[in-house]
């Protein structure tokens, strides 16, 4: 069982280094003290099993200690970003009606403080629950303005950390890069999976150039797994000259598209590493698909200079199908399905999402993920992009209307679209159309800022009298960014 696995590290490697924050170390003893502190407190609170937990989350150790002290306790993990707009965090926390928050800085006078709490030489609390138990929501981006709450099961979690970990040789002497704020997917990835294995988590602190200082931490600490989105490799283009990095055993890239040039370059840079593709919505528990770049660099494995995602690993099984949920054939696009144990139950409270989403096909309960793909000859998925207006943004997935129905409510233009278009580097970036706006540029950026997280916001708004339309109707948005971009 995970957590009994986990358990037993924590006691069995108790003087490994579990983490590295700040260039500070933690042994898993201290992890282990820190959790234990953190539950007697939950016991004077009287907090049971099964209530949802908010975490207001830091780069520090107690963050950390918090989410496993959670877990074990058999409670359920909810994490809020404090730098994300209030107003956006007090949407997540009125669909999860828990009055629980727990944090590590003292400025946060409505939370539960777990700093500098006493540890009483007790054993980490690790209560029974069943296998559908919920273990952690995170908020993705909502189309209606709203995020959608994603729970995922103690089941999800142990088929990917199980089935993704027999892909890999991995031990407790790996160092792991964690490059993720903690409210996105892929952070559970970077630091569950060390310590699933008894080796140690190096995170890349908030305050500093994000590309730059996890550079300077793989080289620095030798570190032999990195997962990050290929946007960071794009701004670490100009350095590739000079990185070297010998001890990177592997090298995941991952939400969003990655640019075959792009990861030609970086395997010159890391040739001893094996770099890899991973692709999987946060609904299947972070990574559902991988591909071996390395293995591949002369195949044409692409499609618009896009790298495809391979095979789906470990117990997952995709298929691809057309407007009516029918399998496709080889070679014909449709939207990617997902089915296996990784994928979550359903959203939280959201029952018309649930409809939409997911269907039953030969008794198989299938996820409708909303990317266009097909299958190849030798049976590899090719992504082709979203089938809706949906995007990856710095390895978060955005949709377009969630940025257009937030500006929509000042209420002083005709019309608000949103486009995305690569930059220099091959990261995307966002633009916000206005049609007839009727205040300034300034005063609608800073209500944006008000509303949405940083990488939501609009490099820059243009606007125009009239928007171009296409013979359906609709915003002709192809037409915005080659007559305006």
């Amino acid at each position: 069982m995970l957590l009994e696995k986990l358990k037993y590290n924590f006691e069995k490697y108790k003087n490994n280094i579990a983490f590295c924050i700040e260039e500070v170390n933690y042994t898993y003893a201290d992890f282990y003290r820190k959790i234990a502190a953190i539950q007697q407190k939950f016991n004077y609170l009287k907090i049971k099993p099964n209530d949802i937990v908010i975490v207001k989350t830091y780069n520090d150790i107690e963050t950390y200690a918090s989410i496993f002290a959670i877990w074990f306790y058999g409670a359920t993990f909810v994490p809020i970003n404090p730098t994300h707009p209030k107003k956006r965090n007090t949407l997540i926390l009125k669909q999860i009606e828990s009055k629980i928050i727990i944090s590590s800085n003292p400025i946060d006078k409505e939370a539960i403080s777990t700093k500098e709490l006493e540890y009483l030489d007790q054993e980490i609390i690790l209560n029974k629950f069943e296998d559908q138990h919920i273990m952690y929501i995170l908020f993705t981006s909502g189309s209606t303005g709203i995020p959608k709450g994603v729970p995922i099961s103690l089941n999800n979690i142990t088929a990917f950390i199980t089935d993704f970990s027999n892909e890999f040789t991995l031990n407790s002497r790996d160092k792991f890069l964690q490059i993720y704020d903690l409210t996105f997917d892929a952070s559970i990835h970077c630091y569950l999976l060390p310590l699933f294995l008894g080796a140690c988590v190096y995170t890349v602190s908030p305050k500093k150039v994000k590309y730059l200082e996890a550079y300077k931490l793989m080289d620095k600490h030798e570190i032999t797994f990195a997962k990050f989105p290929p946007s960071v490799l794009s701004y670490l283009k100009p350095f590739f000259n000079k990185i070297k990095l010998p001890k990177l055993k592997y090298s995941l890239l991952g939400g969003e598209g990655l640019d075959f040039e792009l990861v030609k370059l970086w395997q010159t840079c890391v040739k001893h590493t094996q770099i890899y593709n991973v692709y999987g919505p946060t609904e299947a528990t972070v990574n559902s698909h991988i591909f071996n770049v390395s293995e591949n660099l002369n195949s044409n494995k692409t499609y618009n200079g896009i790298v495809c995602i391979g095979k789906p690993f470990g117990n997952n099984k995709a298929i691809i199908v057309d407007k009516n949920n029918n399998t496709v054939l080889v070679n014909t696009k449709g939207e990617l399905c997902l089915l296996g144990n990784q994928i979550t139950n359903g959203y939280y409270k959201n029952k018309s999402k649930n409809e939409s989403s997911f269907f039953i096909k030969n008794n198989m309960r299938f996820y409708k993920t909303g990317d266009l793909a097909y299958i190849d000859d030798g049976g590899d998925f090719i992504y082709c992009g979203r089938i809706d207006n949906q995007v990856q943004i710095q390895g978060y997935r955005v949709e377009l209307s969630e940025i257009e129905n937030i500006a929509k409510k000042t209420n002083k233009a005709l019309n608000f679209s949103v486009v995305s278009k690569k930059n220099k580097y091959g990261v995307n970036e966002l633009f916000l159309f206005s049609e007839n706006l009727k205040i300034d540029n300034s005063t609608l950026q800073t209500y944006l800022k008000q509303n949405l997280p940083s990488y939501m916001l609009p490099k820059k708004i243009i606007n125009l009298l009239k928007f171009p339309m296409t013979s359906s109707g609709k915003v002709d948005r192809q037409s915005l960014i080659s007559k305006h971009l």
